[in-house]
């Protein structure tokens, strides 16, 4: 028997690739969804790429904004992910950019968020403001 890799989706996977730290709350995602399958006496289904925000990405990032105290390799290795999520041209290419938009770049929408990314990755921001005018404003 072949062995499956396992696939979150792409948001999910660029969350286990990027974030090790997102793992243990990726590993409740599935398990619980195994859990609620069980007892709902169906097949267990895929996590919608939001939840990896919401559940596992989001809580690592977004505690605080990505100012003041945050490692700054955590910085750098959120610019890869949104590289990655820039990037994405697989299935439902619009879903993964909405999905991206409003749950990654909305959460860094702050002109002193904005300030810290361009220190790591200016070219990521000048990225950014090209495909979704108008988000991440860097003014005060």
């Amino acid at each position: 028997m072949v062995a499956q890799s396992w696939d979150f989706g792409p948001i999910g996977n660029a969350t286990w690739r990027h974030f090790p730290e997102a793992r243990q709350s990726i590993k409740r995602l599935v398990c619980d969804e195994l859990d609620n399958a069980i007892c709902d006496d169906r097949q267990p289904e895929p996590a919608e790429q939001y939840v990896y925000f919401i559940r596992a990405a989001g809580p690592l990032l977004f505690a605080r904004r990505l100012v003041g105290d945050l490692d700054p390799d955590l910085v750098r290795r959120f610019c890869l992910f949104c590289r990655e999520m820039l990037d994405h041209s697989g299935p439902d290419p619009f879903s993964i950019s909405y999905t991206f938009q409003m749950y990654f770049l909305d959460a860094v929408d702050d002109p002193a968020s904005v300030r810290t990314l361009r220190g790591v990755d200016s070219e990521l921001v000048d990225l950014v403001h090209a495909r979704y005018p108008g988000t991440w404003a860097e003014d005060d």
